[in-house]
């Protein structure tokens, strides 16, 4: 039996490398005006189309020692990271879903779902400081829907959270923050619905706040200068996803009981 689970668990991570591969796909042809649907891989240094052998996910960076077959340019660290994640990320929404708070194949699917849109929303954003509605369009459809049929008091959370980041931008006259980020944190609302959204705007602006401190002071960025929320946003969201109500049941307890 434990054989058995650690095979359907190696199957489970492998699928989840897979789908990474597939993420940072979407990423980069999203912000190069290309299909995330047609045509190979290539190397985005000499065009050339990447062999079978050399896309396996992880494994071929592995093999490659990070170099592009032929023209011997480095290979981002990007790829890989964002593969192994994924598998990581694919692995525990299945096991904790499923087995540890014992919810339904539709919800596992679901919070599947959301953590690929919040893996590429945070790869895309950290990298090229876009949000692509190409992703963000089709999870909110799918999350209004999710929100109907099974939390509708979630679509009110989602309405407060774009309005509250429109005034943001509005008040910053879109230096701080962009039309992205407004999508997004209504995006958030309708996943986390309340308190979720309170718990992870939260997490997103004290993370966000300490990063950017930190890298000012390492001399990474300078002060004024922009750093994307649309990471901290993505991985607040994620984080509430699981454990908001669990961290808001602690607040509670520890502050006003």
């Amino acid at each position: 039996m434990c054989v058995v689970n650690v095979l359907i668990n190696l199957i489970v991570f492998l699928l989840g490398l897979c789908v990474g591969s597939f993420l940072n796909v979407v990423v980069y042809r999203l912000n190069h005006n290309l299909s995330p649907l047609r045509g190979r891989s290539f190397c985005p240094k000499c065009k050339k189309k990447i062999l079978w052998q050399d896309n396996i996910p992880l494994l071929s960076f592995i093999l490659l020692r990070g170099r592009c077959r032929f023209c011997h340019s480095p290979i981002s660290w990007q790829y890989p990271l964002v593969e192994l994640t994924t598998g990581i990320l694919t692995l525990f929404t299945i096991y904790y879903s499923l087995f540890f708070i014992q919810t339904t194949f539709l919800v596992t699917g679901y919070r599947l779902l959301i953590t690929y849109a919040l893996i590429t929303i945070f790869v895309s954003d950290w990298l090229y400081q876009t949000i692509p509605d190409e992703v963000v369009y089709p999870v909110i459809a799918i999350s209004l829907l999710y929100a109907i049929l099974f939390m509708p008091g979630a679509i009110l959370a989602g309405l407060v959270a774009a309005a509250f980041f429109g005034l943001l931008v509005l008040a910053t006259r879109g230096k701080g923050m962009g039309i992205g980020d407004v999508k997004l944190a209504g995006l958030m609302g309708l996943v986390l619905g309340f308190p979720g959204i309170v718990i992870a705007l939260m997490l997103a602006f004290l993370t966000g706040a300490s990063v950017g401190v930190i890298l000012v002071v390492v001399g990474k960025k300078h002060f004024g200068e922009h750093i994307p929320f649309g990471p901290f946003l993505a991985s607040a969201t994620w984080v509430s996803l699981f454990w908001g109500q669990t961290i808001w049941q602690f607040y509670l307890d520890k502050f006003f009981i």
